[in-house]
C-alpha cells in the first residue's frame, strides 16, 4: 500500500481514475457525492496543519478516505466510494440521513449511519454489534487517513488519538478481518497492517 500525497488531487484527477472502471451513471453519482461533500464541508478546517502551518480544509479528509479505498484497497464499488466521501456529513454538516438515502439509496445511507458518531455515546459498541464488513472497510480507510494526518498535530492530540486507536478502534478492525468475505480478507489484513504502521510512526515521533 502506498501513502497518497496530500493536496495532489482535484475534481478531475479524482474522477479520471474511475472512468475506465465504471458506468457513466455510477460516475455521475460519485461526482455528485464529491460535490456535496465539498460544499457541505466548505467552511470547515481540520485540526492538523499543512507543512506551512496552515490549517487544512476539511474536505481533504473525506476525499483522501475515498482515495485510500480506491487506490490502495482497489475498491471500485460506487456505494462504498460515495459513503467514504459523505462519511462525516451527519456529524459535521446539515446534510441529513434522509437526504442521503433519497439521493444515493439505502445501502449508502446505512454505511454512513453506522460509521457516524450520531449519537457519540456507544459508538464503538454499536459498530461492534451491527457493523458489517462494508461499513468497517470504510471506517478503516477513514481511520487510516486520520492516523496519517497526525504528524503535524500537537503532541497531546497525537497521544489522545493513538490511545483511542489502540484501546477502542482496534476492536473494530479485528472484527473487520474476521467478518469480511474470504476473498476480501487479504486486503483487510493489509489495511489493518497499514493502520498499525501509521500508529508506530506517530508513536516514534512522540518518543523522540
Amino acid at each position: 500500500m502506498e501513502n497518497l500525497a496530500e493536496n495532489a488531487e482535484n475534481h478531475e484527477t479524482f474522477l479520471a481514475r474511475l472512468r475506465p472502471l465504471l458506468a457513466p451513471s455510477d460516475l455521475i453519482r460519485i461526482e455528485f457525492a464529491y460535490t456535496l461533500a465539498k460544499y457541505y464541508h466548505r467552511h470547515q478546517k481540520r485540526k492538523d496543519n499543512d507543512e506551512a502551518g496552515v490549517p487544512i480544509r476539511y474536505f481533504e479528509h473525506p476525499r483522501e478516505t475515498a482515495l485510500i479505498l480506491i487506490d490502495e484497497v482497489k475498491c471500485a464499488c460506487p456505494d462504498k466510494i460515495i459513503a467514504a466521501l459523505l462519511h462525516d456529513c451527519l456529524e459535521d454538516t446539515d446534510l441529513s440521513l434522509p437526504m442521503i438515502e433519497f439521493i444515493f439509496g439505502s445501502k449508502v445511507a446505512r454505511i454512513v449511519a453506522l460509521i457516524s458518531k450520531v449519537p457519540k455515546e456507544g459508538y464503538v459498541d454499536r459498530l461492534l454489534a451491527y457493523g458489517d464488513w462494508e461499513a468497517l472497510l470504510v471506517k478503516a480507510c477513514d481511520h487510516l487517513h486520520n492516523l496519517r494526518s497526525l504528524e503535524n498535530s500537537p503532541p497531546e492530540f497525537q497521544c489522545k488519538q493513538i490511545k483511542e486507536s489502540e484501546e477502542k478502534y482496534q476492536l473494530l478492525f479485528d472484527k473487520f478481518v474476521t467478518c469480511c468475505p474470504d476473498n476480501e480478507r487479504g486486503i483487510a489484513r493489509a489495511l489493518c497492517k497499514e493502520i498499525m504502521a501509521a500508529r508506530s510512526v506517530i508513536k516514534a515521533g512522540i518518543s523522540t
